[in-house]
This record gives structure tokens, C-alpha cells and sequence, in this order.
């Protein structure tokens, strides 16, 4: 072992107190990072897999300028060509067609502005998770015709009740006024209160002829293996679509202000962390610049013995390197398996936390999840870290004069 190896070692264990104040702060670091981490990645993509399961999917494909503009001009031909495109692509799970438009629903006295969805039942249950947040009576049958399932809000607005029937009226893709009666069949308790107020759902085949749309959609929500995989699916089609007059956009470009609210929280999280790394990097140049400044006569005699400051320095940034290391070591050993088993046993929350992310449109319930990046990162930081904590007193001890050594005799 070379003999800087050797000396660091000794010194790092001289004063076994400091160093285990040291390594433990390290641990804390590594242990709070890694948490904290997979905690803020668990729970974005609940919020994620949450909201796209609600309506948009991992990624929406409709017609070009579909978003800024959102009316029956910008479609898409869902043909079997294009169903055999979407189920070729690797990572698409699954696909739902929808007719998205604009009516007025009115019963008796009383009538609402509404946004019209209409859906294939089987295939939206494969996307989202409407079906599930029926409140009233059921979603909407496969084989059924002039069915309608409304908010619970709008159901309220309007005064109607499961089997009460509704006119529903409408501007047609031909410009022709178009109105018919539905059904009611179910009741949606829906998270966002304006969507349980403005939004009804009726059938993909009921839609397509009551807009007299054809074999036209307006949009085609696929539902990937989770977010990360949407950029690569997106890609992919935009590759293979651009001919059919169809775009694909990921779920942060159909919802912007959930992305926004994630990079916030990210915002947050990290300038915590930040504070947090800063605090162990000062402890650590404690340690190190205390351990030399205590050890001023024997730097100068080892000097004097005719050891080179370069061998100096490289002997003080191995003692910060190894406590850095222990602390590493520990802390991914604590760290690893709590994550691990925090990822399999999710918290549940009760009482108002638990009633704000309902809210919210979340399941009620905290979530870790370990990413590659979240150890190698945090392993890396705090690494970094050490380093640039030890530059100073490293610098400062091969510096050091042997006559130094004589005065403080």
C-alpha cells in the first residue's frame, strides 16, 4: 500500500469521535438524499400515471394544431392502417379513440354548456380510469346507443337523475344543427369540480354520427408502460404520421401547468437538498482543515524528513476521500433497502392530507421510486462534495514550512 494510503488511514481514525461525527453526517446526507429523491420521483408519477388515467394518456394523437384549437376541423382518420400503426409501436399499451366537441345539454327548464367526449367503452377502460369513478349507476354499455354519462355537478345543475333522458344539442362537422335525446345512465364524481360541470360522455358511435364525423376522431389517447416512455412512442409516430396529417404530443404538452407544478416541486426539493450538501461539504473541511491544523509540528518534521508537499496533499485529500467513502458505503447500505421497501409498501394518507389529493385527482397515498440515476446521483454529489471540501486543507498542509514545525514547539 503506498504510504500516503498508509498515513491517511492512520490519521482518519485518530480521533475516532470526530470521524464518526463526520461519517454519520455523510450517512444522514446520503440517506436524506436518496429518500427524498425516489420519494419526489414516486410521487410526480403518481400524479402522472393519475391524471393521464383520467383522460389524456402518455400521449394523444390528433390533427395538426388539435391542441391550440380543439374543434371538429382538426381530425384524424382512425382507419385500420392507422390502428395497425399505433399497435406496431413498441411501448404503446393501449389506444382509445374519442370524438371531442361542444353541445348544450338541457332538461326540462334547465340547461348547460358542456364539453361532449364520446368514447368506446372498451377501449377507453384500457386507458384511463372513468369507468372506476362512476358515483351513479354505470359507465357507458359497449352495445348501447343514445347513452350518456354526466358529472355529478351537472347532474345537480340540471336536475336529472339515473333513466331521465336529455336533449342534447349540437353544431355538426357538416355545419347542419344536430340535436337527439340521451339517456342517463351514469354519474361521474369527478376530482376537478368544473369538469364534473362541464363535460358529459356518450359513445364513439353515437358521436361520430351525431357530428356526422364519419369514421373521423378528433384525438387517440394511448396509454404507454409509464412517462418516461412517451418521448420515444412520441417520436416514433411523429415519424410514421407525418403523411396522415396526425401529430403526437406527450402528456406534457397536453397538460402544461401538471408539468409546471412538477418542475416547482423539483425546484423546491433540490434547493433543500442543495442547503442540505453544503452543510455535510462545511463539515467535512472541518474535520480535514482540523485535523491539519492540529498536526502542524508533524507535517513540518515529515517535510523536514523529506517528504514532498505533492505527497503532502495527495495524503490530506485521501483522508477526506475515505471518510467521504465510508460515509458513502453506509449510507447507500441504510438508504437502499428503506427506499426498496418503501416503494413495495406505499403510505396511505388519511384525514385532510388525504382529502386534498383526492382533490387533486390522486390516489390518497405517498409512493417511492428507485431510478438508476437516484443512487449513482446521490453517490456522485456527495462525492463531489468531498472533494471540493478538502482542496482548501489539503492546499494548506503541502504548504506547510518545517520552521513552521519549530514555532509551535
Amino acid at each position: 500500500m503506498p504510504l500516503e494510503w498508509r498515513l491517511a488511514w492512520r490519521n482518519v481514525w485518530r480521533n475516532p469521535r470526530r470521524t464518526g461525527l463526520s461519517v454519520a453526517a455523510t450517512v444522514f446526507a446520503v440517506v436524506l438524499v436518496m429518500v427524498a429523491v425516489a420519494m419526489a420521483a414516486g410521487t410526480h408519477e403518481k400524479m402522472i400515471e393519475d391524471s393521464v388515467r383520467l383522460q389524456s394518456g402518455h400521449v394523444l394523437v390528433a390533427g395538426e394544431d388539435y391542441l391550440e384549437r380543439r374543434t371538429l376541423e382538426q381530425f384524424v382518420r382512425f382507419d385500420a392502417e392507422l390502428e395497425a400503426i399505433l399497435d406496431e409501436t413498441p411501448g404503446v399499451r393501449a389506444v382509445a379513440p374519442r370524438v371531442s366537441s361542444y353541445g348544450l345539454v338541457s332538461h326540462e327548464d334547465a340547461s348547460q354548456g358542456v364539453a361532449v367526449i364520446g368514447v368506446d367503452p372498451e377501449r377507453e377502460a384500457g386507458v384511463t380510469t372513468l369507468a372506476a369513478r362512476v358515483y351513479q349507476g354505470d359507465f357507458l354499455a359497449p352495445d348501447g346507443a343514445r347513452q350518456m354519462v354526466v358529472g355529478r355537478r351537472l347532474a345537480q345543475s340540471l336536475g336529472v337523475g339515473l333513466g331521465d333522458e336529455v336533449l342534447l344539442y349540437g353544431a355538426a362537422y357538416s355545419l347542419e344543427t344536430a340535436y337527439e335525446l340521451f339517456r342517463i345512465r351514469g354519474v361521474l364524481a369527478l376530482p376537478d369540480p368544473e369538469l364534473e360541470r362541464r363535460v358529459v360522455f356518450i359513445s364513439l358511435a353515437d358521436a361520430q354520427e351525431f357530428y356526422v364525423f364519419g369514421d373521423r376522431v378528433s384525438e387517440i389517447a394511448l396509454l404507454a408502460s409509464d412517462s418516461l416512455a412517451a418521448p420515444a412512442i412520441r417520436d416514433a409516430l411523429n415519424a410514421r404520421l407525418a403523411e396522415r396529417g396526425a401529430v403526437a404530443h406527450t402528456w406534457d404538452e397536453v397538460l402544461p401547468e401538471l408539468e409546471q407544478l412538477i418542475l416547482l416541486d423539483d425546484a423546491g426539493m433540490y434547493i433543500m437538498l442543495a442547503i442540505l450538501v453544503v452543510v455535510v461539504g462545511f463539515g467535512i473541511l472541518n474535520t480535514i482543515l482540523m485535523a491539519v491544523l492540529e498536526r502542524t509540528r508533524e507535517l513540518g518534521v515529515v517535510l523536514a524528513l523529506g517528504l514532498s508537499p505533492g505527497a503532502v496533499f495527495r495524503m490530506v485529500y485521501l483522508e477526506s476521500l475515505l471518510l467521504a467513502g465510508v460515509g458513502l458505503v453506509v449510507g447507500l447500505g441504510i438508504a437502499l433497502p428503506l427506499v426498496l421497501y418503501f416503494q413495495a409498501h406505499p403510505i396511505p394518507l388519511g384525514g385532510d392530507v388525504g382529502q386534498v389529493a383526492e382533490l387533486f385527482g390522486m390516489e390518497p397515498v405517498i409512493t417511492w421510486k428507485l431510478r438508476p440515476g437516484n443512487p449513482v446521483g446521490s453517490v456522485l454529489t456527495i462525492l463531489g462534495v468531498a472533494v471540493a471540501a478538502a482542496l482548501y486543507p489539503a492546499v494548506k498542509a503541502s504548504r506547510g514550512r518545517p520552521v513552521d514545525a519549530l514555532r509551535s514547539l
